[in-house]
């Protein structure tokens, strides 16, 4: 994408769509394989500059790698200007292109081999074995004709691949690309042995997954650079000056994988990065979520401590409502732009927006609409963050916070205009709260209810303590009444009466064992302890 056009490629319809970058765009143009000899796409790429044409490279029919330029003299008419096959070399799984920083070629970087190919009348195809021994991933030229960084992975054992990265000089078609330093990319060696990433490798450099995607972007203005490896799940920055020493790295846990799996400098200056946020499960590699990061470099730094100034989807900027939520790639323009693309390759562009306006995605279009500031917010740059609230003592006013004057003035966080505290009108609350009445206590209503006995309703009599404590106390007095009357007609030992007594005994708590008529008591007391937890639960 630069800043007057955007093209993807979808390989399930067999065609490459293209949209302008402008406000409100609902245009797209589409462009069937059927007008090349293409049969799978593997990446597009366009002019810096704003350029209506774009370069791709794909396989044909035959599995012969091939690469083409479309190019426009207006809005959805793109004619084939031409196309050229990479002869003597059989199908790549990693297959690469980068356009330089003049838009007048293309590089191509390989499993197998290395190309420059001239964009002008010629169309010159110079083709290279690879001598870089790196089976690349991502590769990025930027702004410039001299320098490359190309990123994957190299077979430092028969079975054994590790993740590496070079600076390859450019020497257009005269001699073969080559690398000039390497970077010190992180290897599974250097995290701590209950790390899961300690057993994260690659037994041959050429096998492509999508765990293995990474990602890098130059930015020439600050000469730094962008990798994101998320097989580890972690960003590095480096200085181009510095390739062995990286200025700083983020990664976002151990136990997933899925951060950096795209990055990006948000426009040419080189101050603020893009990193796509994923989340994946480290075992089984399953979408958990997907967040666009902006991290203010040139003022925070970089480190596992520094904090996002945007994070996207928030509250204010929803995702795209056409928009899957799992994303998957993310590009910017040298304005700012930012294009997201989500699991199923649909597209989305947050727009940059002037100071005082931020970009709303909550949009029926392609890209984002402009709306002002909320009030008691400001920003007074162009960008696609978030306006902020104004500091306490301060006030939105226009695109920026001006200083409250007053000397009684209430400006607190975020406020939208400078009010003297005499504007507002005293009011005391004094409000006399109602007492609770005595008999809406649980325990009085619990004593009033267990002892009465109201006879008018037979289920009130049953669940009544007062019922089943009368019952128990008759059967003690009938019982009581006949072993009294059985000791005076029958004195005497006698098996029965005597061995009731001793049950009795064993059950007196009040006489500690000495009364057997105390065990009847103790019955009624229990029964009376049962009903009434009975009836509290009722």
């Amino acid at each position: 994408m630069n800043d007057a056009l955007m093209v993807f490629t979808d390989n399930v319809n067999a065609a490459w769509y293209t949209v302008p970058v402008f406000l409100n765009t609902m245009i797209i143009c589409t462009i069937h394989y059927n007008e090349t000899t293409c049969d799978f796409v593997y990446s597009v790429v366009v002019p810096i500059s704003n350029i209506s044409a774009f370069v791709y490279n794909c396989i044909d029919l035959q599995g012969r790698n091939v690469i083409g330029l479309f190019e426009s003299n207006a809005t959805c008419s793109f004619h084939l200007s031409n196309e050229q096959v990479v002869f003597n070399y059989s199908t790549q799984d990693n297959f690469i292109i980068s356009i330089n920083g003049d838009n007048t070629a293309i590089y191509g970087f390989a499993d197998d081999f290395l190309f420059y190919y001239e964009l002008n009348s010629t169309f010159q195809l110079t083709v290279w074995p690879n001598s870089l021994n790196i089976s690349p991933r991502a590769a990025d030229i930027g702004a410039n004709i001299n320098y490359a960084v190309v990123v994957g992975y190299c077979q430092s054992a028969p079975a054994y691949a590790v993740d590496c990265g070079f600076i390859v000089s450019l020497n257009r078609s005269l001699s073969c690309p080559n690398s000039t330093n390497a970077f010190s990319m992180i290897t599974s060696n250097q995290f701590a042995y209950s790390d899961p990433r300690i057993n994260q490798y690659l037994t041959n450099s050429r096998d492509y997954s999508a765990q293995t995607v990474m990602s890098v972007s130059i930015a020439w203005r600050t000469r730094c650079v962008l990798i994101g490896v998320q097989s580890f799940n972690m960003v590095l920055l480096y200085s181009l000056d510095d390739p062995m020493h990286p200025i700083g790295t983020r990664q976002n846990g151990i136990e997933l994988m899925g951060f950096g799996k795209s990055v990006a400098w948000l426009d040419d200056q080189g101050e603020k990065a893009v990193i796509l946020a994923n989340s994946y499960t480290y075992s089984t590699y399953q979408w958990i979520s997907s967040f666009v990061h902006i991290y203010d470099i040139q003022s925070d730094g970089f480190s596992d401590s520094t904090q996002p100034v945007l994070i996207y989807p928030n509250s204010q900027q929803i995702l795209f409502r056409w928009l899957v939520p799992e994303l998957i790639r993310l590009v910017c323009s040298s304005h700012g732009h930012l294009a997201i693309f989500d699991d199923i390759g649909i597209p989305a562009i947050i727009y940059s927006t002037p100071s005082g306006t931020y970009p709303n995605t909550n949009s029926t279009y392609f890209t984002s609409n402009t709306v002002p500031c909320i009030r008691g917010t400001y920003r007074n740059y162009t960008g696609i963050e978030l306006c902020i609230p104004c500091s306490n003592g301060t006030y939105a006013y226009s695109n920026s916070c001006s200083p409250c004057t007053l000397p009684d003035s209430f400006c607190p966080y975020g406020a939208v205009e400078e009010i003297s505290y005499s504007t507002f009108e005293s009011i005391e609350q004094d409000q006399d709260y109602p007492e609770s009445p005595e008999n809406t206590v649980f325990d009085d209503i619990l004593m009033q209810n267990m002892f009465s006995f109201n006879t008018q309703s037979g289920h009130c009599v049953l669940v009544s303590p007062i019922t089943w404590v009368l019952l128990v106390i008759g059967l003690g007095v009938i019982l009581a009444g006949g072993m009294f009357i059985h000791e005076v007609f029958f004195p005497g030992i006698h098996i029965t009466r005597d061995g009731t007594k001793q049950i009795l005994k064993k059950m007196d708590l009040i006489g500690e064992g000495e009364l057997w008529v105390g065990g009847l008591a103790s019955a009624a007391v229990l029964v009376i302890v049962i009903s009434a937890y009975s009836f509290s639960n009722q």
